[in-house]
């Protein structure tokens, strides 16, 4: 009985060291990297990180039915960007540039710790795994046909029979936080690609002072705006001051 345990061992150890089960050990994580070191990977490595796979498989271990039942993070944000896209498909003013920053700004009003999901793209904040495969969802769950207009780049949303059952989930997932997302959505129902661009970019440089314990005055935001990027010098400063100012009377601010 012994005998078999230890060679079931050595064969879970042998498939965790190929990649075909969590490497468990720093020798079975080592022995992956060394067998793929020459494999090209299109991530940036943190997401086999040791640290992070431990973590991943300890939580997973000790996660309780309850928090099983929990919503699957992915699933819950397909769901807000839905509700977001059924208000303002229509709009003329909506695209893929301002539907990313709606809702990037909606995941923070609703508390969502996703920081480490954005980077820095000229056009602001941008979840480039997220927004990547948020339209071909919306298709497989039958809620959106999204096309884009090879002529314009404009991205367009026609609502599918289906639209209707993603309701259920928003309403599980956001019952709470819905009078905060609705009155985002409104308060940028016609603004235009480029106002929400910059709000977004400001909100996010906001965002990263908190983080970084700065005292956050509008010249440490202007400078961290013109810092973000090159693109950013499209803004006028006087432009910029009054969007700050516009964002404070707004209460559209990060919650620290």
């Amino acid at each position: 009985m012994d005998l078999k345990s230890h060679s079931e061992e050595k064969i879970d150890s042998g498939l965790r060291s190929l990649g075909f089960l969590y490497p468990q050990t720093e020798n079975e994580l080592k022995s992956f990297n060394e067998l793929y070191s020459d494999f090209p990977y299109e991530l940036d490595g943190s997401e086999i990180s040791p640290d992070r796979i431990f973590k991943e498989v300890n939580e997973e271990e000790n996660t309780g039915i309850e928090e099983k039942k929990s919503p699957n993070l992915y699933f819950k944000r397909v769901v807000l960007a839905a509700e977001i896209a059924n208000q303002l498909h229509t709009e003329p003013t909506f695209g893929h540039v301002k539907f990313q920053k709606l809702v990037y700004l909606c995941e923070h009003r609703c508390r969502m710790k996703l920081n480490d999901r954005y980077c820095k793209q000229a056009a602001g904040p941008f979840d480039r795994k997220f927004m990547h495969s948020v339209d071909a969802e919306f298709s497989k769950q039958g809620w959106f046909d999204v096309r884009k207009d090879d002529t314009f780049g404009k991205f367009t949303y026609t609502p599918l029979p289906g639209l209707e059952k993603y309701k259920k989930y928003y309403q599980n997932y956001f019952a709470a936080d819905n009078d905060s997302i609705q009155s985002l959505i409104d308060l940028f129902r016609k603004e235009n690609t480029q106002f929400v661009e910059l709000i977004a970019t400001l909100f996010a440089c906001w965002d990263e002072a908190i983080r970084k314990k700065e005292i956050v005055t509008d010249a440490v935001l202007i400078e961290k705006l013109y810092r973000w990027s090159k693109e950013k010098e499209k803004y006028q400063n006087d432009a910029v001051l009054r969007a700050i100012t516009w964002m404070k009377e707004k209460e559209i601010v990060p919650i620290p």
